[in-house]
């Protein structure tokens, strides 16, 4: 079944018997139970000491870890809708993204207030984290935050400023191959870190690109965030880049295999996520990433990929 259609006959059995949210938005009161979809409103919630209003959580939302018992309720495109009223949440923070918004839809109609979050950029996570913040009768915290994770940015930036930058690949998925494009937190990210994206002209923060192209930039470093499986392998090791020896990332043993969530998530952690990438990056100034850093307890009879 198509996932509009079943959204659509998801929404007539809830109509029909689901209890009726609380409404405090027309009454302008903060949100007291949320139910949040986006991964990085959830860490958000936590920076702000709100996470105890969480009432139940998306399918992708691992931290922080003590929300692992709350009723998980489905994907950005598929949530469960009769048990989000069946909560009584009063809001639902999801992405600001095509994939999300037919459910959006349906939550308004049904009295769910929902607060749609664009992430897909380093400003906007930024002003996502402040409206967030205002939504909650918390602006001031969330603007001490903001800046707070623009700083340890900016102090990377600072460390990394006088080093010969390297150009940088990160793939965050395969089959067929995804990038980080200009505009992404990553692209800001590695900026800071002393690299150069060589998907900065992809034309979207995140972007398909061609194995081809990929090869003609000639990337000294490859960030390979694309396999979410626990038990995938995380190091050093060049894996399927080692078919194109010329590559400076292969033959300087620059490629690294880390587990996604230490880095594709934006939000709180975007000052570790830049020092990371500097380990990556330039490990002869801050530090070669260790393997409990690149996400290792995957790694123990893991096969190279």
């Amino acid at each position: 079944m198509h996932a509009a259609a079943w959204l659509a006959g998801c929404a007539v059995v809830v109509a029909c018997h689901a209890p009726t949210p609380p409404d405090r938005s027309a009454q302008g009161s903060p949100p007291q139970r949320i139910v949040v979809i986006a991964p990085a409103a959830a860490e958000m919630l936590d920076a702000l000491g709100a996470a105890d209003r969480i009432v139940g959580v998306g399918d992708f939302v691992d931290r922080p870890e003590f929300l692992a018992g709350l009723p998980r309720l489905g994907a950005y495109d598929a949530p469960n809708l009769e048990r989000i009223l069946e909560l009584r949440a009063d809001l639902v923070v999801t992405s600001d993204a095509v994939a999300s918004a037919p459910a959006a839809r349906r939550l308004q109609a049904l009295g769910v207030e929902v607060l749609a979050l664009e992430t897909d950029t380093f400003e906007g996570t930024l002003r996502a984290l402040e409206t967030l913040g205002a939504r909650l009768g918390l602006a001031d915290r969330a603007a001490a935050r903001a800046a707070s994770v623009r700083a340890a940015v900016e102090d990377v930036g600072r460390r990394a400023a006088g080093l010969a930058r390297r150009r940088v690949l990160c793939v965050v998925g395969r089959d067929p191959l995804f990038v980080a494009g200009p505009g992404s937190h990553l692209d800001v990210l590695i900026a800071a870190a002393g690299g150069i994206n060589v998907a900065r002209d992809v034309g979207a923060p995140y972007a398909r690109m061609s194995v081809e192209t990929a090869l003609e930039r000639m990337p000294e470093v490859i960030v390979e965030a694309s396999d979410h499986r626990p038990a995938a392998f995380r190091g050093r090791a060049p894996g399927l880049w080692a078919a194109w020896e010329f590559l400076p990332a292969v033959h300087e043993g620059r490629v690294y295999w880390i587990d996604p969530d230490r880095v594709v998530v934006p939000g709180m952690r975007m000052g570790e996520t830049a020092e990371l990438l500097a380990r990556m990056i330039h490990p002869e100034a801050f530090g070669e990433a260790g393997l409990e850093e690149l996400g290792a307890p995957g790694t123990a009879g893991a096969e190279h990929p």
